[in-house]
């Protein structure tokens, strides 16, 4: 990328991370992505040689290490990179709040939302056995994803991994990105008919509390009532 040329914070944080793709894949790698694969996989349109110039370039900066070992390559973050936590939530916070409108169709992936939800749960919630939570994402082709919730890990199968299923959640793909960001309640979702939910009775009435939803959920939510405030004014 291009420099400034300003001896400025600002002009010196945009040197390192304004080109495209490369907060996107920090935001991978505080979720623990760490191969290259697999971030390939998390950022569904980059390209694996701009995946490759990126990691090149965070570790140039200082943000990322690359380690390996007899098996493979993995890339992680320094002390610099983790630190970017607070960065990430304050901007996405930003966002939901003054730049966030209604969603494109293009951009509502399925894959990506369950993935991201999978990463949100309120573990203290959760019955202390293993868990299986179904989506039915409609769209113009139905796509099945299951969550399978044990103690330590968390598995997300495309296809029935033949355990009990506990609850099914069936919705379309923007609706689940909604409940996910906090634009709308599980509970609102389902009385305006948008979400549906079968399976244990009990199960169902738990569910809710078995995910944390989105970090910005809570940013998403202010703003919301502020919009809803606002109309009625």
């Amino acid at each position: 990328m291009r420099g400034y040329g300003q001896y400025c914070p600002v002009a010196r944080g945009a040197e390192v991370l304004g080109d495209r793709w490369t907060l996107l894949i920090v935001r991978e790698m505080l979720h623990g992505v760490c191969r290259f694969n697999e971030l390939e996989r998390c950022l569904p349109g980059i390209s694996r040689s701009v995946l490759a110039q990126r990691l090149r370039h965070l570790q140039k900066v200082g943000l990322v290490v690359r380690d390996v070992d007899q098996r493979a390559v993995a890339y992680h973050l320094t002390p610099a990179g983790r630190d970017l936590v607070p960065v990430l939530q304050t901007l996405g916070d930003w966002a939901v709040t003054w730049a966030f409108g209604d969603p494109d169709p293009n951009e509502l992936d399925p894959d990506l939302v369950v993935r991201w939800i999978s990463r949100h749960l309120a573990r203290d919630r959760l019955p202390h056995r293993r868990v299986v939570v179904g989506f039915e994402v409609l769209g113009r082709s139905t796509r099945w994803y299951w969550l399978v919730i044990d103690a330590d890990e968390v598995s997300i199968c495309r296809h029935d991994p033949g355990f009990p299923t506990d609850v099914v959640f069936r919705c379309d793909a923007e609706t689940l990105y909604r409940i996910y960001l906090g634009d709308l309640s599980l509970s609102g979702a389902r009385r305006g008919g948008r979400l549906a939910l079968s399976g244990d009775a009990r199960a169902v009435r738990q569910a809710s509390g078995w995910f944390a939803w989105s970090t910005f959920a809570p940013a998403a939510r202010a703003a919301g009532r502020r919009r809803a405030a606002a109309t009625r004014a």
